[in-house]
């Protein structure tokens, strides 16, 4: 320290950086800012060079880095830039999460649910989309089996996966891995819904799949249909890196 250099009592580092001493202490027992000094007794002296840190501290984490991500740029283990592009990308992340909320919310508001529900709506869809690509004792079999799940066939069907399928569209246009950890989230909830919803029978999983890439290319331009092809791969990309 600089025989000029002043040094800093705790409250008065409180004061001056609007962090609490609590805050202080938590900081200094992690060892993210460690007092450079302390007084005969024993108590804690800040100098010049600690408070610039405390004030880097205090902007990286407005910026909503976590205490983790603050301490490996104070210990330049990696660059600002390279912690402030994570957190672009959670923040963007959180903006498409937003975006499909409110498309949700706009959706529910608008809606005129018949009796029958959409989620059913939905099932009986599904199964009269089938013909073509089951065979009818097959597509027989599939209703018995949507039929004994009830409402969470229903509710598979036609909210959750339909949901699914948007969020995983979103971050395939949002240019994100397929081995991002939110890709992967959603390709075990859809294999999941999907084991569940076919029963024992393997082959109506592979039916349906067929008939959704089908759907797709004889309707590019209804609910993205052009995309699903890509979204088919990029969704299986992200099976591959479990």
């Amino acid at each position: 320290m600089g025989i000029d250099e002043r040094t800093w009592r705790i409250g008065d580092v409180a004061v001056a950086t609007g962090l609490t001493v609590r805050a202080l202490h938590h900081y200094d027992q992690i060892g993210l800012v460690v007092p450079s000094e302390r007084t005969a007794a024993g108590h804690r002296l800040y100098t010049d060079s600690d408070l610039r840190k405390l004030y880097m501290v205090t902007a990286l984490r407005q910026m909503g880095l976590s205490l983790e991500q603050v301490g490996k740029v104070l210990v330049a283990d990696v660059a600002v830039r390279e912690v402030i592009d994570e957190q672009l990308e959670q923040v963007d992340r959180q903006i498409r999460t937003a975006k499909r909320l409110r498309e949700q919310l706009l959706a529910a508001r608008e809606a005129d649910t018949a009796e029958t529900g959409p989620g059913l709506m939905a099932v009986i869809m599904l199964t009269k989309d089938m013909r073509g690509y089951l065979s009818q004792e097959q597509i027989e079999a599939m209703h018995r089996w949507m039929t004994q799940l009830g409402v969470v066939a229903e509710h598979a069907v036609g909210v959750e996966m339909p949901s699914l399928y948007q969020e995983a569209l979103s971050e395939m246009r949002a240019g994100t891995p397929s081995s991002d950890q939110a890709v992967r989230r959603i390709v075990d909830r859809l294999d999941e819904l999907s084991r569940l919803l076919r029963g024992p029978d393997d082959a109506t999983g592979t039916a349906v799949r067929r008939m959704w890439l089908a759907q797709g290319r004889e309707h590019p331009d209804i609910d993205g249909g052009a995309e699903w092809g890509p979204l088919i791969a990029y969704l299986d990309e992200a099976r591959a890196a479990r």
